[in-house]
């Protein structure tokens, strides 16, 4: 019998055994070896200007460099192609000298991508986006040890929390068997000091018990997909428990933190919210630190930002840690806006960017041949009465699909306001179908995205698919 299986029959007490001996599986792994080492150093590193972080970076990027056009095929290849030695690429200018390496690449041949024998030990990982496509890639241990390391140095510690803290974590993992009919929709994973609860059956029928749950555990940290995270936090403002849970942080990823989101889970919640941003492909890493600002881990990998229009810039990442399937020029298919590079008030060195806004293909066309991101998109429901969630589908310039997960109650005026309400944001030309829905659909990895579309960046008016 499969351990999963097993776990699926099994009653939930002993599934609750089974995610702490997961968790004790999990400790070396992710906080052993070289971990607590890199914790200090990027602690340290930190508060270096950013002449030295850039000076460092460059020669990270050498020996990856090195390693890649001696040791990978994929690159040994693309070197030769483009006239290359191991040693050319110098600095980060010279990585323009390389095609972008989009994912349908790493897809179809990911073997290409491994170093030849002798090497180091790897772990299977894989990834699936905000598509929900997995990818299937490998890590050294050192890599995922930095991984984790980062995130203690520049996300928890930036927040205030500590490795141990007690945790409320809603992310994708399916801890519920799919046959279970009713709760409890969490488990317990005592090796990390953390109640795992489901997002797949995060609903309005099942939120009560969800909050009697966290009220019950009442973590130091609650740790999530920012939608997962918002939901509480929406349900806690709308039925008066503001500050029935008393986090010290909030840590939202994986999705758009727009200004409205942030401000509820601030108001429910009582603590300031931390936005993160990395890939588990472990090619970038950013986070924000505790003025608001999102810095770049220069260690991690180095980021190239190429334009897709007056604001928007596309994400191009090269790892720096992972040797076991190192990924250079690696298409994110994420979108920031850079900005000015200003010294941010905290005194760090690290580079900023002003916001990551989410994936080139979160962006709404318009006939009229304009873009509208998923933070403005985001204000056109805010004031829909009875309006509980909403998603955006896009498969053409000329119309849109907009599912509506509403409450007892919604009718003609609430969709009129709405309909309103989008068209000051995308014209008078695009054509509207609004769809009621019981529940929105979700990837497969449980993330919920605000905008869904098939055109990507290179829509124009009067393209379809």
């Amino acid at each position: 019998m499969k351990l999963r299986d097993a776990y699926e029959r099994a009653p939930v007490p002993v599934q609750n055994l089974f995610a702490t001996g997961y968790g004790l599986r999990e400790l070396p792994r992710r906080h052993g070896g070289r971990f607590r080492r890199e914790v200090d150093a990027l602690d340290a590193r930190q508060w270096w200007p950013v002449e030295r972080l850039l000076e460092d970076q460059e020669r990270r990027l050498r020996a990856m460099a090195t390693w890649c056009g001696t040791r990978v095929p994929h690159y040994r290849e693309v070197f030769g192609a483009a006239g290359l030695g191991p040693d050319d690429l110098r600095t980060v200018d010279d990585l323009a000298r390389l095609p972008v390496l989009d994912k349908e690449t790493v897809r179809a041949d990911p073997d290409r991508f491994l170093p030849d024998p002798p090497r180091p030990r790897l772990l299977p990982q894989t990834t699936g986006g905000t598509t929900g496509t997995p990818v299937r890639y490998w890590a050294t241990w050192d890599a995922v040890q930095a991984n984790y390391a980062t995130y203690e140095s520049r996300t928890r510690r930036w927040a205030g929390v500590r490795l141990g803290d007690r945790m409320a974590s809603l992310h994708g993992q399916p801890i519920v068997p799919e046959g279970q009919q009713g709760g409890p929709y969490w488990r317990r994973n005592l090796a990390f000091n953390q109640l795992y609860l489901s997002v797949y059956h995060l609903n309005e029928s099942t939120l009560p018990e969800y909050t009697e749950a966290l009220a019950a555990f009442d973590p130091e940290v609650v740790a999530g997909y920012t939608s997962a995270v918002h939901r509480v936090a929406r349900h806690l403002i709308d039925t008066a428990q503001e500050g029935r849970l008393r986090p010290s942080a909030v840590l939202v990823s994986s999705e758009t933190l727009t200004p409205a989101a942030r401000a509820d889970m601030e108001q429910a919640f009582g603590c300031r919210v931390t936005n993160s941003y990395s890939l588990g492909e472990l090619v970038a890493y950013i986070s924000e630190c505790e003025r608001g600002r999102l810095h770049i881990s220069t260690e991690y990998g180095v980021l190239e930002f190429v334009d897709q229009g007056e604001e928007h810039q596309e994400i191009l990442a090269t790892t720096l840690i992972n040797r076991g399937m190192p990924l250079l020029r690696y298409r994110t298919g994420d979108l920031a806006v850079r900005g000015a590079q200003e010294p941010c008030d905290c005194g760090r060195g690290l580079p900023t960017v002003d916001a990551v806004i989410g994936r080139v293909d979160d962006l709404v066309h318009t006939p009229e041949g304009a873009t509208v991101g998923p933070a403005p998109m985001s204000l056109a429901f805010q004031r829909v009465p009875r309006l509980r969630r909403a998603q955006v589908r896009q498969d053409s310039v000329e119309e849109l699909t907009v599912l509506l997960e509403v409450a007892e109650g919604f009718g003609e005026e609430d969709r009129s306001f709405l309909e309103h309400e989008l068209r000051l944001r995308l014209g008078p030309t695009i054509r509207l179908h609004l769809e009621q829905v019981d529940v929105l659909p979700r990837t497969s990895g449980g993330k919920e995205r605000l905008v869904v579309s098939s055109l990507g960046d290179g829509a124009a008016p009067g393209a379809s698919t």
